[in-house]
């Protein structure tokens, strides 16, 4: 009995140190943690926007209306949504969840984090507006001391009244007042079940379940919401059934203009892995990399041929920076068209060794497995070169090399350059940017930084820094590039898209007076166009014009139109005073001349002779590791012009030579022992001679030649013919030869 009496003296003494240790531990914790009122007002939050040299330029409200609605003219329906949500015991708890905590606490220590949380409406109040947002064991001792302030102040009601006009709601809505004005355009008192049902759901991740970015995950989390109003008999059964049935709210797009870059801004700012919205709710300064002309200069373009709406993005293609944003439709996404080429096959194709720029590819009509694409008007080319393939934007050669590429290495490629695609997206019309939602024309843009970086990738951005009310910095842009394609891929994409500038769809920006390499895009159908592209960059510059609307209503517009002559004002205002650097073709690239006969005749890519003559050879790039190539034999000595037939016919012998449009001929003729030249000089294909005796062998010695550019004579291969005999000519018998022989 005594050791049984002394074990439970020592387990009591324990069990009071412990507690004397976790009292300690709160009351250190906790010292000088008191609750401040004036933080539970949150309609004063605004941010400060700074351009790209440092000027201030803009002060944005981060709560909108910034109206606080009060507890009695809040319908019960909305109430009841966000208790059902987020604490169902709101009523009869005093600020904390015992229950609730146990459980995230085992929970916690199962997985030795603090993943699980158990806050109640009150935590969640004064972990808002009160505390940061770390999860550590001292800031949520903070957390429990100022709830039991919180309660014993104010009322219940009071408190979610409190909650309910602070809480944030995503896309810069702080409080139920914003929130039912931006997604609903409704008062709070008009809101109904299934509307309150999505503001308390939404308000858990106000990015992941809005219902604009994604609308999936938002009718989910709203029916699940539904249903536990339905469980705690704040709705009936047929309530309940109609409020699943009504459909979420559409995004309106409204005017942007002006508002455009600041809206920009915000949004980037949402997606940051340090944003927290109640932490910019004393105010904070943004640094942008915003230049106010230049974004003036594209709020007010226009034309009289500006039939729709439009968004024009320039960046700085080193720093990933944002000039201007201006905007009417929002920051939509849309279809690509042929502006993804470079980006899905092109680049891929070179990066994997499958083409160079002047690589042949056929392009006519072509079947693969039912999928029949077609070229614009259905006109068909016969073979041509990558490079005319993309500048042209012809679509079989497109389709045609991601067929050899693969879905699966392209999407990969898509992927790094952070353009993900849908599984439904998997398919060959991807070549021709045909996709179920598309890109904003911030992606895109960003995407096409990739070739003007040496192959890097470089995320476009309008935040450089981000400062609190103190000076202190809470972010700054750290510039990371990422390679996707090597130095000499994106030096051949260059190469190939300055030809679509000289002599391609983007045929408008030729007239600018430095190098620019573009892209144009245009996605409809017979009656009309959804969307119109044209992405140029410089050497210092990207600019992305897409005209189109929001609401897909039609135009006439095409990405090498309207959009172009955009882009070639833009580039022109971007460079009135100083011209970009011209394009590199880089160290790992080398220019070599090609033989044009080769490349027509046989549809394949040589090495032009030393002393083959300019006329008959382009200069084209490759990679300078690429060793496959081989020298044609077409213009090299004693080895071309070797092909040949010779017939005998109606008195003439007739002789077939090869490839006259690029050599000349010495013809000699033997008979009756005697050699003599009888043709030296250009012809057309069959070289006939006339001159022929009946009865006789007749020989024939063939050799083609081409003067160099320097005069010099080069010679081929002569070449023997076989002998040819021409037929005896039976005379005519005499007139009544049959009286003769009487």
């Amino acid at each position: 009995m005594k050791i049984i009496k002394k074990i439970l003296i020592l387990s009591f003494a324990f069990l009071l140190l412990a507690i004397a240790t976790c009292f300690g531990i709160y009351f250190s914790a906790t010292a000088n943690t008191g609750l401040d009122l004036a933080k539970l007002d949150a309609t004063k939050g605004f941010i400060t926007l700074y351009d790209g040299s440092n000027k201030e330029t803009a002060t944005v409200s981060i709560n909108g209306t910034g109206k606080i609605v009060p507890f009695r003219e809040i319908p019960e329906t909305v109430k009841n949504a966000f208790i059902a949500a987020e604490d169902k015991n709101f009523y009869k708890h005093r600020g904390l969840d015992l229950k609730g905590i146990a459980r995230a606490a085992f929970k916690n220590l199962k997985s030795m984090s603090f993943k699980q949380g158990a806050s109640t409406i009150s935590q969640q109040l004064i972990k808002n507006t009160q505390l940061s947002s770390e999860k550590t064991l001292k800031r949520k001792l903070k957390e429990i001391k100022l709830t039991f302030a919180l309660e014993k102040k104010y009322s219940k009601n009071e408190i979610l009244e409190m909650y309910l006009n602070t809480i944030y709601f995503g896309h810069n809505c702080y409080g139920i007042s914003n929130a039912a004005d931006y997604y609903f355009s409704k008062n709070v008192s008009k809101l109904n079940c299934a509307e309150s049902a999505m503001l308390a759901a939404i308000i858990r991740s106000p990015n992941n379940y809005s219902p604009f970015n994604h609308p999936d995950k938002c009718l989910t989390v709203r029916n699940s919401v539904l249903k536990r109003m339905k469980t705690l008999n704040f709705i009936s059964e047929k309530e309940y059934k109609n409020a699943v049935l009504q459909e979420l709210p559409v995004k309106k797009e409204r005017e942007a203009a002006a508002q455009s870059y600041a809206e920009g801004v915000l949004n980037e700012l949402e997606h940051l892995a340090i944003y927290s919205p109640y932490g910019v709710l004393n105010g904070c300064k943004i640094y942008t990399y915003l230049d106010p002309e230049l974004q003036k200069y594209a709020e007010e373009l226009n034309t009289e041929a500006d039939r729709s709406g439009k968004s024009i993005l320039i960046c700085n293609n080193q720093t990933g920076g944002i000039l201007t944003w201006h905007t009417t439709e929002g920051a939509i996404r849309r279809q690509p068209g042929s502006v993804l080429k470079p980006l899905a096959v092109y680049a891929p194709a070179v990066e994997e060794n499958l083409i160079v720029p002047c690589t042949p590819i056929l392009d006519s009509e072509i079947n693969f497995n039912g999928y029949t694409p077609s070229n614009y008007k259905n006109e068909y080319h016969g073979y041509v070169s990558a490079r005319t393939a993309l500048a042209q934007s012809y679509n079989i050669p497109a389709v045609t090399l991601l067929n050899q590429i693969g879905i699966d290495k392209s999407e990969q490629y898509l992927e790094r350059l952070c353009l993900p695609i849908d599984q439904k997206d998997r398919n060959l019309s991807l070549a021709l940017g045909g996709l179920t939602d598309g890109f904003t024309v911030k992606e895109i843009a960003s995407a096409y930084s990739v070739f003007s970086n040496d192959g890097r990738f470089v995320p476009c951005s309008f935040i450089r820094k981000i400062e609190n009310a103190d000076g202190n910095i809470l972010y700054e842009n750290k510039l990371k590039k990422y390679p996707v394609f090597s130095e000499d891929t994106a030096a051949l994409i260059n190469d190939m898209l300055l030809e679509a500038v000289k002599n391609g769809t983007a045929k408008k920006l030729s007239s600018l007076p430095f190098e620019i390499c573009a892209k144009t895009g245009t996605c409809g159908t017979e009656n009309g166009n959804t969307d119109a592209w044209t992405v140029s960059y410089t050497t210092e510059h990207t600019t992305a014009v897409w005209m189109g609307n929001a609401d897909n209503t039609l135009s006439t517009i095409t990405g090498g139109g309207l959009p172009c002559h955009y882009a070639y004002l833009l580039n022109k205002k971007i460079y009135a005073k100083k011209q970009p650097a011209s394009f590199c073709i880089g160290e790992k690239t080398s220019q070599h001349k090609i033989d044009v006969a080769a490349y027509e005749q046989d549809h394949c890519m040589r090495l032009a002779c030393e002393r083959q003559p300019q006329k008959y050879t382009i200069t084209e790039l490759f990679r300078k590791s690429d060793s496959s190539l081989q020298v044609s034999d077409y213009f090299r000595e004693n080895a071309f012009g070797n092909n040949y037939s010779v017939l005998y016919k109606n008195n003439a012998i007739y002789i077939d030579l090869c490839h006259t449009q690029y050599y000349n001929y010495r013809i000699k003729r033997c008979v009756d022992g005697k050699t003599k030249e009888i043709y030296n000089g250009q012809c057309d294909q069959c070289f006939i001679d006339k001159n022929i005796e009946s009865g006789k062998k007749y020989t024939y010695i063939v050799r083609p030649y081409f003067k160099s550019d320097s005069g010099t004579i080069i010679y081929g291969k002569e070449t023997i013919l076989p002998s040819v005999f021409s037929k005896k000519r039976i005379s005519a018998p005499p007139s009544q030869w049959w009286e003769n022989n009487l």
